[in-house]
C-alpha cells in the first residue's frame, strides 16, 4: 500500500490549519492534532501518520520542544517532519534543523511548492519501507541459509562418520603381511576409499579409489563403490564368482574387476569418474597381479632400497572409451614393500613449506630407505596431520610382505 497519511500538529491556541483542506484536495489522508508535549509521542503513534507537518510560531516554544521529543524517541524519530515556520527567527530555524527535521516551509508559499516537498518526503517513506522490507527478507533468507547450513553440517558429519566407518580400523589376520595406513579428507567428507581383505586362504585383495571432487557427491559414490566391492558370492560379488567345481568359486582377475566397474559406474549416469588401483596378492608365494586405472603408480621398495613404480596403462573409470586396460604381474621378494597412495599426497607441504609433488615424494622415499626397521610412510603421516588444511583428500596404504609360510 502506498503511504499517504499526514499528521498536522499545531499549537493549542492556533486555529485550524489551512493546509488540511489543500492536502485533502490532492488525495492525502490528513489528521490534525494540537501539540500537547506530554502526550506528543502517543499522539503521533495513534495517528499512524507517514509524514508530520508541524506549525511553529515565533512567540511560542511548544513546537520546538515537541519536535525534540519526537526526534529523540525511537518509535517516532524516523517519521519525516516538515516545519511550517510562521515569522520564526533564523535561530529558531537552526534549532529545528539541528534536531534533525527533514524540511521546512515559510509562508507565503505556493501550493505546488508544499505538494512537491510532501511528495519528496513520501518518496523517502516509501524507500525506507522498501529498505525495511528488504532487510527483513534478507534476515529471513540469512536465517534460512543458516538453518540449511546447520542441516548440511549435520549431514556432512553423518556422511563423514559413514565414510570413516568404511576405512579399515584393523585388517584382521592377513598372513605374511604388515600394514600402515592413513586417511585424511580435505573437508568433512572426501572421495577416497580403500580396503584390504582376504579373498580366500591364499589370496589377499586390495583396492584404493579416488573419486573426482571432495564433497558429498564424491563421498556418496565412494561409499557406493565400497558397497559394490563386496565379498559375498551369494550377492553377486565382482571379486569372486561361483563355479561348478571345487572349491566352487574362483577369484576374478583384476582386469575383469576393472571392466565390471567401468560398465557399472558410467560417467553419463553419475557425472563423476574415479581412479583405482586393484591388486590380488598370493600371500604365500608373493605373486601380485594388479591393474591401475589412471591411479598414481604405487611404489615397490625392495629390501636393498631400490624403488620401482608399478606402472600399467589405464584410463579413469566411467568413460566409454576406457576399455583398454593393462593387467600386470610382479613377484615380490621377502621384505618388499608396496606403497599405494592418492594424488593428494603430492599436495602436502614438506617441512620447508613447499609442495611435495612427484620429485619431492621420490626424494622423501630415497631418504627413508636409508633407515631400517620402520614403516616408510610414518613421517608422511605425521607431516600431513600438521597441515592446516589439505587441498585434496589424502590416502596412504603401506604393505610389507615377508615370507614366513
Amino acid at each position: 500500500m502506498i503511504p499517504n497519511k499526514i499528521l498536522i500538529l499545531k499549537p493549542q491556541t492556533s486555529t485550524s490549519c489551512l493546509l488540511k483542506s489543500l492536502l485533502r484536495r490532492h488525495g492525502y489522508e490528513v489528521v490534525e492534532k494540537a501539540i500537547i508535549k506530554e502526550y506528543i509521542v502517543e499522539t503521533v503513534l495513534e495517528s499512524k501518520a507517514n509524514v508530520i507537518i508541524m506549525n511553529s510560531f515565533q512567540q511560542e516554544t511548544d513546537s520546538l520542544k515537541a519536535c525534540k521529543v519526537i526526534k529523540n524517541h525511537s518509535d517516532t524519530k524516523n517519521i519525516p517532519m516538515i516545519i511550517q515556520m510562521h515569522d520564526c527567527t533564523d535561530k529558531q530555524k537552526l534549532d529545528f534543523i539541528n534536531l534533525g527535521i527533514e524540511d521546512y516551509i515559510r509562508p507565503p508559499f505556493h501550493e505546488s511548492e508544499i505538494i512537491l516537498k510532501i511528495k519528496n518526503q513520501f518518496k523517502t517513506v516509501k524507500l525506507r519501507n522498501n529498505l525495511i522490507s528488504s532487510k527483513k527478507a534478507l534476515e529471513e533468507s540469512l536465517s534460512m541459509i543458516e538453518n540449511q547450513k546447520s542441516e548440511l553440517d549435520r549431514n556432512l558429519s553423518m556422511a563423514a562418520k559413514i565414510q570413516e566407518a568404511l576405512i579399515p580400523k584393523t585388517l584382521g589376520n592377513i598372513p605374511n603381511c604388515s600394514f600402515l595406513w592413513h586417511f585424511q579428507p580435505s573437508g568433512k567428507v572426501g572421495g577416497d576409499i580403500f580396503d584390504a581383505f582376504m579373498l580366500d586362504d591364499d589370496h589377499m585383495g586390495m583396492y584404493m579409489i579416488d573419486v573426482m571432487g571432495h564433497g558429498i557427491a564424491s563421498s556418496m559414490l565412494a561409499v557406493a563403490l565400497s558397497e559394490s566391492l563386496i565379498l559375498d558370492i551369494e550377492r553377486g560379488s565382482p571379486l569372486k564368482r561361483k563355479i561348478n567345481n571345487y572349491p566352487y568359486y574362483e577369484i576374478v582377475s583384476p582386469i575383469e574387476v576393472i571392466h565390471y566397474l567401468n560398465k557399472r559406474f558410467p560417467y553419463s549416469k553419475y557425472k563423476h569418474y574415479f581412479t583405482i588401483f586393484y591388486m590380488v596378492l598370493n600371500v604365500k608365494t608373493g605373486v601380485l597381479k594388479y591393474v591401475r586405472a589412471a591411479h598414481p603408480a604405487p611404489l615397490l621398495i625392495t629390501s636393498d632400497g631400490e624403488i620401482k613404480e608399478l606402472d600399467g596403462y589405464g584410463t579413469p573409470i566411467g568413460f566409454e572409451f576406457a576399455v583398454d586396460y593393462e593387467e600386470k604381474t610382479v613377484c615380490l621378494d621377502s621384505g618388499n614393500t608396496i606403497i599405494i597412495y592418492t594424488d593428494g599426497l603430492m599436495e602436502i607441504e614438506n617441512e620447508e613449506g613447499q609442495k611435495m609433488e612427484y620429485d619431492g615424494l621420490m626424494n622423501y622415499f630415497r631418504k627413508e630407505v636409508q633407515n631400517e626397521n620402520h614403516h616408510f610412510t610414518l613421517n608422511i603421516k605425521r607431516l600431513s596431520r600438521n597441515q592446516p588444511k589439505l587441498k585434496d583428500d589424502l590416502s596412504i596404504f603401506e604393505m610389507k610382505w615377508i615370507k614366513f609360510v
